[in-house]
């Protein structure tokens, strides 16, 4: 997903937080920029009593006490460790940061599991479950930060490490910047030569044997450039409500379900699949995702639609030229469409000033933003032959490129929360070596 692009979702414990969003908000307006960081809610008395919680003001008994310096901003104190490094099961690992020097940008704590020359499962996140983003930490501070550790049911047994460290996700989300917060010369040897610290190595129990079946799980199935679909012309244009059940779709076989974008098997509970069809005026596309949890809190059109549940859709016509086209559907109806003229350039926000003028309808099995009992949600879409600078359709037989996507508002930045039809690794803009879209008579 691209994996995407955010700015910090909460602002500081101490300040006034309606005032702060408030402000915030004003800010953005008059700076004309679509900043990530413009929530629409403010956290709750249970959200900042977590908060205050997880902030010390000084270090408590640490069971794995192992001081790593991260460019004397941050230093890791230590961690513990609870429950069992069990195939298919959860474990918690407790890290404890004191601030040194305050980080100013848009920066996560990374957290790789990882077995080496296997697998790698990345816990990414802004720090005390996503309310507290690293660039709010104050100097002087103690942050107690847990995450909670899924280990996959097809893990391989034995030895896989836990490497922690801080990446600016606004460098990579805008300009594909792999920048990440220096080991200080004193840890060097605390951590690797990519600025990741050890900060322990388990045991995983119950999982595949060997590393022929770690390694070929953290593959794609097949190569994604072999993965193809194809797009039957329409007997007549669908309705555009959001259901599936007019006879259109019903004679269109739909893809597969989507992996997850590694190519592992994804969670039944984030079932996806999707449906393309033509005709002279559009092309028509609709995707079916189960969902428990409906959300999505950007309304905006344009905005991080990529930031809560969502569906996408990657689209390059010339398979030999660099532009290409990114669409997006949220449960909440809101859209974004944008057009690249090469891989991630120009900057999202630039390329999202195109307008696709296509259109689109959503129906949802449950609630959008409110706890209840949601079962997932369908979106049809149909756009234009003209998006695509065509004045009429492509011929029968011509192939794209091609890619879609679903993105879980549980996990926005977790690979287990994202769907993809042809994986091709963390890198959604990947349009390459995606998939093909073949256009039937």
């Amino acid at each position: 997903m691209q994996m995407k692009l955010i700015d910090s979702k909460h602002f500081p414990r101490r300040l006034s937080l309606a005032l702060a969003f408030a402000l915030l908000g004003l800010a953005l307006v008059v700076s004309g920029c679509k900043s990530p960081a413009a929530r629409t809610r403010v956290l709750t008395k249970d959200q900042e009593r977590q908060i205050a919680e997880n902030v010390l003001k000084a270090p408590p008994k640490i069971g794995h006490p192992n001081e790593i310096n991260f460019d004397n901003k941050l230093v890791l104190l230590g961690y513990d460790l609870s429950g069992e490094a069990k195939a298919g099961s959860t474990f918690d690992v407790t890290m404890y940061f004191r601030v040194d020097q305050p980080l100013h940008g848009d920066w996560k704590v990374f957290l790789h599991f990882e077995a080496p020359g296997k697998r790698r499962q990345p816990f990414d996140h802004y720090g005390v479950g996503d309310l507290y983003p690293v660039s709010q930490w104050k100097k002087g501070e103690i942050v107690r930060d847990k995450v909670t550790v899924t280990v996959p049911r097809d893990w391989p047994s034995g030895k896989t490490q836990l490497l922690v460290g801080f990446f600016d996700w606004g460098a990579w989300s805008k300009a594909g910047q792999n920048r990440r917060l220096s080991l200080h010369a004193s840890s060097k040897a605390k951590g690797t030569n990519d600025d990741r610290a050890l900060l322990a190595t388990v045991d995983v129990t119950g999982g595949t044997r060997g590393a022929a079946g770690g390694a070929a799980n953290a593959r794609p199935p097949r190569p994604a450039k072999s993965v193809v679909y194809k797009v039957a012309k329409a007997s007549a244009a669908p309705t555009l409500d959001g259901k599936l059940d007019d006879p259109t779709w019903a004679a269109i076989r739909p893809t597969a379900d989507f992996r997850q974008p590694d190519g592992r098997v994804l969670n039944v509970a984030y079932t996806t699949s999707a449906r393309l069809a033509w005709d002279d005026g559009h092309l028509y596309v609709a995707y079916e995702t189960k969902d428990d949890e409906i959300a999505n809190k950007f309304t905006d059109n344009d905005a991080t639609l990529w930031e809560g549940d969502v569906v996408e859709l990657f689209i390059q016509p010339n398979p030999r030229g660099g532009e290409y086209f990114e669409f997006q559907w949220a449960p909440n109806k809101a859209r974004f469409d944008a057009k690249f003229t090469g891989h991630r350039k120009p900057t999202w926000q630039e390329a999202a000033k195109f307008d696709a003028k296509s259109r689109h309808a959503v129906a949802v099995d449950g609630t959008v933003n409110a706890d209840g009992a949601d079962k997932g949600w369908t979106v049809e879409a149909a756009i234009p032959w003209s998006a695509f600078g065509l004045d009429k359709a492509p011929a029968a037989g011509s192939k794209w490129k091609a890619n879609m996507y679903r993105i879980d508002s549980k996990g926005t930045h977790n690979m287990a929360f994202m769907g993809a039809w042809a994986p091709v690794g963390g890198d959604f803009h990947n349009v390459a070596d995606a998939g093909v879209l073949e256009f039937a008579p």
